[in-house]
């Protein structure tokens, strides 16, 4: 298993904690985030059965959703207004913490394996750990540190959170295969269950997405590299894969809907170590510094969320900074 900083004074705060305990997750959540929430549901509540345990106002991607269903859990939902004091925010698979959460009454963790985004709250645990795969991957490593029994529901959390983030174990390691031997313990068949998840063919709406980015997608080449382009309404982000298996070198989809601007951004696996170029390091912290928003992410994977932008100020300002970052002018193709 992957060396993990000790969960010890954490674990020892929620024994002895009696206020609320409030799960947050990103926009869209992604079955990493939602695993990550059923695996530490089920630890803190062997720590301490008696917190209250909210999520807070959760919006699920279609896989998320879909997890939810598989491991029969079910979201205690709050909004910012239900929660009550004393209250500890977790940020499982994100490490933004919005300035104005921040009260006297109110502390703060995270748990997180994307880049390090600097906090402008102070945070009581702090767990951002981007040598891991996944955020379940930190989660899973706590059970088997402190010896805690897995349960069917917690098995199928954390493994669909890994085998997603890891791209169906593209992006693996023998720690990461020593933490799916772990979970996974006698129950093969677990793994079978849940890899359907990810095998269903896709709904005919994420089809005519990709299909309608790769009609609407403008390119430009810099430094012998391809910079894709694209818009959608929705599915941002398999639509944003798909440019990449088009032979895309860096891919960008918007979608704008209703008063949000979501943008997806992918890379081959090799661009950034080839480059030195790290989207969630490099690209996200300047979007947010142009436009506000929130987002993150990987080295070759990342997200950004932002009240509604002009698809042409993006596009215009993402490709000036790749064009920087790769340290030669692009042209229009």
């Amino acid at each position: 298993m992957r060396p993990v900083p000790s969960p010890q004074k954490f674990l020892e705060f929620l024994r002895n904690y009696q206020g609320m305990i409030v799960l947050v997750m990103h926009s869209q959540a992604d079955p990493d985030a939602v695993g990550a929430v059923i695996g530490l549901t089920h630890l803190i509540r062997v720590i301490n059965p008696n917190l209250m345990i909210r999520t807070l106002e959760p919006t699920l991607s279609m896989l998320g959703q879909n997890l939810l269903e598989f491991s029969d859990f079910h979201l205690d939902a709050i909004e910012i207004k239900q929660v009550i004091s004393p209250a500890l925010f977790v940020f499982l698979d994100t490490n933004y913490i919005d300035p104005q959460l921040n009260t006297p009454s109110r502390q703060f963790t995270i748990i997180d394996h994307h880049v390090r985004i600097p906090s402008e709250v102070e945070v009581k645990f702090d767990y951002q750990l981007n040598s891991f795969r996944a955020t379940a991957e930190i989660i899973a490593s706590w059970y088997y540190n402190e010896n805690i029994s897995l349960t069917q529901q917690v098995i199928k959390g954390l493994l669909a959170g890994i085998i997603y983030d890891t791209r169906r174990f593209l992006n693996a390691d023998r720690d990461l295969f020593d933490c799916i031997n772990f979970l996974l313990g006698n129950n093969s068949n677990i793994y079978h269950e849940t890899m359907k998840l990810f095998t269903s063919s896709r709904t005919q709406s994420e089809k005519l997405a990709c299909i309608k980015a790769a009609q609407r997608m403008k390119r430009i080449h810099v430094n012998n590299k391809t910079l894709l382009f694209s818009y959608v309404s929705s599915f941002e982000a398999a639509a944003a894969r798909s440019l990449i298996t088009l032979g895309g070198d860096i891919t960008i989809v918007v979608a704008n809907r209703k008063q949000e601007t979501r943008v997806s951004l992918r890379t081959t696996l090799g661009l950034p170590k080839e480059t030195g170029i790290s989207l969630g390091k490099d690209i996200i912290p300047e979007l947010i510094n142009q436009f506000g928003g929130t987002g993150g992410g990987h080295d070759s994977a990342a997200g950004y969320n932002a009240p509604l932008l002009e698809l042409k100020i993006v596009k215009q300002f993402l490709f000036q900074l790749f064009e920087k970052k790769l340290s030669l002018e692009g042209r229009d193709c």
